[in-house]
């Protein structure tokens, strides 16, 4: 038996602003999953965390857990009256092994502008980093009131830290394990 855990990390440096449910200013340390209203969910998916700040949205694992990925992308985010860049959502289906062999679980990213990927394309890593989009700016209303970088996953656990918390590229967001000595999770 040899398990393998794979992280994604954070896409963005900034501030945990949401987990589970938005997070409320000041932050209070012993509301770690946010005290605000609920956080909503697209697609079937769970654990939304969302990190306030700007730049490039990257998916960020530990590379070579992650061989290869799957993106699909569609406007599900934020109603037809918002613009796509504040309604994009990129999947990301993980894969241990080269040419999408070993599913392990996926992670949504909302609200992603400029996307680097494209709808249905297979992606073979060389590392643990690959460019997603950027973060809109702009403040349009409800679905979207300030820059940052929206995630879900759908598999695995969450581990992001709690409200308040300052992330980075090295800070683990969400959890998948499998054990590579059986057949490929499915």
């Amino acid at each position: 038996m040899a398990l393998v855990t794979v992280y994604v990390r954070g896409p963005i440096s900034g501030t945990i602003t949401g987990r589970n449910k938005y997070c409320t200013f000041p932050y209070a340390s012993d509301v770690c999953n946010g005290s605000g209203s609920n956080h909503g969910t697209y697609m079937s998916s769970s654990n939304p965390v969302d990190i306030g700040g700007s730049g490039n949205i990257n998916l960020r694992v530990n590379y070579p857990n992650v061989l290869s990925i799957v993106t699909y992308v569609s406007l599900s985010c934020c109603s037809s009256s918002y613009e796509d860049n504040y309604r994009r959502m990129v999947t990301v289906e993980l894969y241990g092994k080269s040419n999408g062999a070993c599913y392990m679980g996926s992670v949504r990213f909302g609200h992603v502008a400029s996307p680097a990927v494209t709808n249905g394309t297979l992606y073979n890593l060389s590392s643990g980093t690959k460019l997603i989009g950027t973060v809109p700016s702009g403040n349009p209303g409800n679905c979207y009131t300030g820059a940052h970088s929206h995630m879900e996953r759908s598999g695995g656990s969450v581990v992001a830290p709690c409200c308040g918390a300052t992330v980075s590229s090295s800070t683990n967001i969400y959890k998948f394990t499998w054990d590579n000595g059986i057949a490929c999770p499915t």
